[in-house]
């Protein structure tokens, strides 16, 4: 009997302690169902967020759109009106002078800077000459002789040409 006892204790010892595990199987059961719903529900909750996504950017982009044709349409359509006051003309037509005046200044300056090299020349021509180091060939002929004897030769004015030589001995 003893050993029944025992052994009924020992039993109904299993039996806790297997009802305790059982227990905290269905506890831990129930959290885990818990945490499925959660995570369907997170799931459902990211779809919807998802659709709602699509909805915005599709219609963002029927705004740019919009925008862009209100854009391209204002642009079409669009004329401007411009006026010019006399103030202005008068102011324009100052500048004006003012350009047409140091252009002619300009053009001045180079003319006389040309007359004077001009003159510079012909005077280095005249003092080849009196040296007489130089002999004078119409155009046509310089153009029938070319460029033989390996001289230099400067155009003078009236259709001739100084040929001028130096030998040198």
């Amino acid at each position: 009997m003893l050993k029944k006892a025992e052994s009924n204790h020992e039993l109904e010892a299993e039996k806790q302690d297997a009802d305790k595990r059982l227990t905290e199987i269905r506890e831990a059961k129930e959290a885990l169902l818990k945490i499925h719903r959660d995570l369907l529900d997170a799931i459902k909750a990211e779809g919807e967020a998802a659709v709602i996504l699509q909805e915005a950017i599709s219609s963002s982009n029927n705004i740019i759109n919009g925008i862009y044709n209100a854009i391209v349409k204002a642009e079409q359509n669009t004329q401007f009106k411009a006026t010019i006051k006399s103030e202005h003309l008068a102011q324009l037509q100052q500048l004006l002078n003012q350009a047409i005046e140091t252009w002619k200044n300009m053009l001045k300056n180079h003319r006389s800077e040309q007359t004077k090299m001009l003159t510079e020349h012909e005077s280095n021509m005249r003092k080849i000459l009196r040296r007489n180091e130089g002999v004078w060939f119409s155009d046509f002929w310089m153009k029938v002789l070319g460029k033989r004897g390996g001289g230099l030769y400067s155009g003078i004015g009236n259709g001739c040409i100084l040929f001028h030589m130096r030998y040198h001995v």
